[in-house]
């Protein structure tokens, strides 16, 4: 067995392993982490080419050439589509465009196989079209995802195969190293063939940290976060506070706090059902955030009772922030809902979090004891 198909054993071997992990990574982690499914048949459908790339000279030109290189094509173009979807982004292309993209690889390889064979224009026609799809995915990547390792380990095994394909194109066009055959034992064409060797297990390492990382970060956010409003729950929320406290006291600044209580909301859930009261639940939460701040925090105590925490905010601003949530109530449709809030401001260094709160909920106490759907200020 000469060197050439050595190499493609071994490739064939590592991206068949590499498509069984992710496989297994796509079967057994949250749906939440879309993508998976598409990464782990892309590696499947490269393991299958290079079987087709192997059996040359054994098997008919059309499965052979045209076959597994249009599959390999292929494979790029759902890895592609599956790093949309893990970052979010609808993958929308345009269809006809991407008929022809696809017809026009097909075209060029049958000509070149069948009418005017030629190894090399086929060699530089791979290069070109598969070197167009990874260039869309690396920027796909350095648009959507953030720069964790997985994101860094990926973008080099893409900037691998993009280097790879650009140098073989400059060797074609110089006319270096020509290759005789896919099994020319040159240096050009041993590198070309050893490259997925390298990239299949680095781009899939990469993919693998990227989805440990994205569920890392999914696990802390259920951890910290109430599931139905998405807010903070009382936890994080009062490691928010303290933090928030710390930094008052540290450089001098203001910091208030609001405590919410919806109003009536037993009769609601009594009257409309509970399906309705987590339907309210959820609109208070989403006109609050939207009034509030990119540095406020909404946090569910529980039930129908919130907590905002406004730092750099005194009582008489905080005030105007809650005559918007009583407006909002009131536009809520098709019903409305009102809030009892109560309001306190951090006093000193010698205040601490429980005071502050205490004086919250006295305010708000005195809120629904006075008629609620009010704002009462300690």
């Amino acid at each position: 067995m000469n060197p050439p198909s050595i190499v493609l054993f071994i490739s064939f071997f590592v991206a068949l392993a590499m498509s069984g992990i992710l496989l297994v990574i796509a079967r057994t982690y949250p749906k939440t982490i879309r993508g998976l499914r598409e990464w782990s048949v892309a590696a499947l459908v490269i393991a299958l080419c290079f079987p087709l790339f192997i059996a040359r000279d054994r098997i008919p030109d059309l499965l052979s050439i045209v076959l597994p290189n249009l599959m390999l094509l292929i494979a790029l173009m759902a890895m592609n589509v599956g790093t949309r979807k893990f970052s979010g982004t609808p993958p929308r292309f345009d269809r006809a465009l991407l008929f022809l993209f696809v017809f026009a690889h097909v075209a060029l390889f049958a000509w070149f196989t069948y009418v005017q064979p030629d190894i090399r224009v086929r060699i530089a026609t791979q290069a070109l079209f598969t070197l167009v799809v990874i260039v869309d995915q690396l920027v796909r990547v350095l648009k959507a995802l953030p720069g964790t390792l997985g994101r860094h380990v990926l973008v080099f095994s893409l900037a691998i195969m993009i280097g790879s394909r650009v140098m073989r194109l400059g060797a074609l066009a110089l006319g270096f190293d020509p290759p005789a055959g896919l099994f020319d034992a040159s240096a050009a064409q041993l590198v070309y063939i050893a490259i997925p060797a390298i990239t299949i297990p680095l781009g899939t390492i990469g993919c693998i940290m990227l989805a440990s990382e994205k569920l890392r970060q999914d696990l802390e956010f259920i951890s910290r976060h109430d599931g139905l409003t998405q807010c903070l729950n009382k936890n994080a929320a009062i490691e928010e506070l303290q933090r928030e406290t710390a930094r008052a006291t540290r450089h001098g600044g203001k910091l208030s706090v609001m405590l919410f209580d919806l109003d009536n909301f037993k009769d609601i859930n009594d009257t409309h059902g509970h399906l309705e009261g987590d339907r309210i639940l959820v609109d208070f939460s989403k006109k609050t955030k939207a009034s509030l701040r990119g540095s406020d925090q909404l946090t569910r105590f529980g039930g129908d009772e919130f907590m905002a925490i406004l730092p750099d905010t005194d009582l008489e601003q905080a005030l105007l922030v809650a005559n918007r949530f009583h407006e909002a109530g009131r536009q809520s449709r098709p019903i409305a809902w009102s809030v009892s809030i109560g309001i306190s401001q951090w006093l000193d260094g010698d205040d601490s979090v429980d005071a502050l709160l205490s004086r919250a909920d006295q305010a708000l106490y005195k809120s629904k004891a006075l008629g609620r759907n009010r704002t009462q200020a300690a």
